[in-house]
């Protein structure tokens, strides 16, 4: 029983790892980071020098 429950919590890990690894690379195709939902220094630096190209 220990066993089966070891394996189940395993499975558990590795599937919420390949969803998270699944996540980042759909978002990466997008053009998008995965930090894009926070106000970091290289997004201000990017929307900066997209303002001045305009």
């Amino acid at each position: 029983m220990g066993l089966f429950i070891n394996i189940i919590i395993i499975a558990a890990i590795i599937g919420l790892a390949g969803y998270q690894i699944y996540r980042a690379v759909k978002r990466s195709k997008q053009g998008e980071c995965a930090a894009c939902d926070y106000d970091c220094e290289a997004k201000k630096l990017l929307n900066k020098s997209k303002k001045r190209a305009l």
